[in-house]
């Protein structure tokens, strides 16, 4: 008892592992490790160190952890966190410590992103694939898949994953699990023949994939009518799926036929590998692409004399803020701003001059005449808009907002709270006073450097 205690005591924040990484706060705790954010010292960056959790520590779990890491240095993908070392302390008592010391990821897990456009849920659901196919041509099944296990990282205005926790992961063909490590994984992406006692497999993964992107798309999981594990255990083994377009009634139907195909019960039903169901939603999302894209931005004038810097500075602030408001910006500036965020958004730029528009309610009509989008008669024009807008990726720009301002602001409030993947940009002399605004003077001198 008293060397467990010992043990206990060994690791805690200001601790410094292997002389390079000092534990600097916890960010987590689970049943088998602790999570400590860390200053890797030799690369002046920061790290996430992951060590066996003593107070819950048994030879089931240290051979458990180890074989974690193991796993995982050997995993090296961009879709997959990176493995900066492994390594085992001396925990003071008669067993070594095992640690992992990872990329840290500056973001959030999948389970709190919500309301994704399909565009998005496509784009997150092919590089997990990608990082589950290179996991399996290195012979591991991971077993654990699901949002929660699925990190997402921005870069600039698009969503990056890496999969994480590979502390279930075994190798493809094992049938005899040590003790505690046969049904592993969580219930709600289970797959009916694991939950029956066959040796989890790349189908078996890839019916977790189908459940987690039924979520992405639904919002809830496939089965979640029970509380209780062993009825939600038999509705994987039994009941068939309701269609996701039973609750997303614009579904495009080649998703959902992606999505029922993985949730097939017979593991022989769905794809044969993590590969096949990427190019499968690369099809669907080049077919949406086709059909949406839209794009209305006047070319910049040759030789135009703007700051870069300055448009550089703007697109940072869009990054963080889906609504930016720009004070004392010229033509030249604004259109440098567009054509620079023309590769960012999916759906392209669109530009939407108000100068020559004297009435705020014809400021919805011009929006939505620049878009394409025609009002029918049984139906607002707002909502139309708001639908069209719903799945876009967009920068939308409303230039010389000054007579409309109010008018400007009902609609930029609107299409924000009802459309996640559009940003917006104003030109006005004073704030639109919209949830989500940065204001943003440009210095005058900002058009005199090139």
């Amino acid at each position: 008892m008293h060397t467990h205690e010992k043990r206990k005591k060994t690791i805690k924040v200001g601790d410094v592992i292997n002389k390079r990484f000092q534990l600097e706060t916890e960010l987590g705790k689970g049943g088998m490790g602790i999570v400590y954010l860390a200053r890797d010292l030799q690369h002046d960056r920061l790290a996430a160190v992951k060590v066996i959790n003593l107070e819950q520590a048994n030879a089931l779990s240290y051979g458990q952890f180890s074989y974690e890491a193991q796993i995982t240095a050997r995993l090296s993908h961009p879709h997959i966190v990176s493995v900066y070392e492994v390594g085992n302390l001396d925990s003071s008592g008669d067993e070594t410590m095992p640690y992992i010391a990872m990329e840290y990821v500056q973001g959030t897990s999948l389970d709190n992103l919500h309301n994704l456009t399909y565009p998005r849920i496509i784009d997150l659901g092919k590089q997990i694939c990608e990082a589950l196919g290179f996991a399996h041509s290195k012979g591991f099944i991971h077993r654990d898949l699901k949002p929660g296990n699925v990190l997402i990282e921005k870069h600039g205005f698009k969503f990056f994953a890496k999969l994480v926790d590979f502390g279930l992961a075994i190798p493809r063909g094992i049938t005899d699990l040590p003790p505690g490590n046969g049904l592993a994984g969580t219930v709600f992406y289970m797959a009916p023949e694991v939950i029956a006692g066959q040796p989890a497999d790349v189908a078996s993964d890839l019916y977790a994939f189908g459940a987690l992107l039924y979520e992405m798309v639904t919002g809830r999981v496939p089965f979640s009518d029970f509380l209780d594990d062993q009825a939600i255990q038999n509705q994987h083994l039994e009941e068939k799926v309701s269609p996701p377009s039973q609750s997303r009634a614009d579904m495009p139907p080649a998703l959902e036929s992606i999505i029922l195909r993985l949730l097939e019960k017979d593991p022989k039903q769905r794809y044969e590998s993590a590969s096949e169901v990427s190019q499968a939603l690369n099809n669907v999302l080049s077919a949406i692409l086709e059909k949406q894209t839209i794009s209305y931005l006047p070319p910049l004038p040759y030789n135009s004399v703007f700051n870069k810097d300055q448009v550089a500075k703007c697109i940072r602030l869009l990054e963080e803020n889906p609504l930016l408001t720009i004070k004392g910006s010229e033509e030249n500036f604004i259109l440098a701003l567009g054509a620079e965020m023309m590769n960012e958004f999916t759906h392209g730029v669109c530009l939407v001059e108000l100068d020559s528009i004297d009435e705020p309610a014809r400021v919805l009509s011009a929006v939505s005449k620049i878009l394409g989008v025609e009002e029918a008669t049984e139906r607002g024009l707002t909502v139309q808009l708001v639908e069209y807008l719903r799945e876009k990726n967009l920068f939308l720009i409303l230039n010389h907002c000054d007579k409309l301002r109010n008018a400007c602001a009902q609609l930029a409030s609107t299409i924000l709270d009802t459309c996640p993947d559009v940003r917006i940009l104003a030109t006005c002399s004073s704030p639109l006073n919209v949830q989500g605004e940065m204001v943003y003077e440009v210095p005058s001198e900002s058009y005199l450097s090139a």
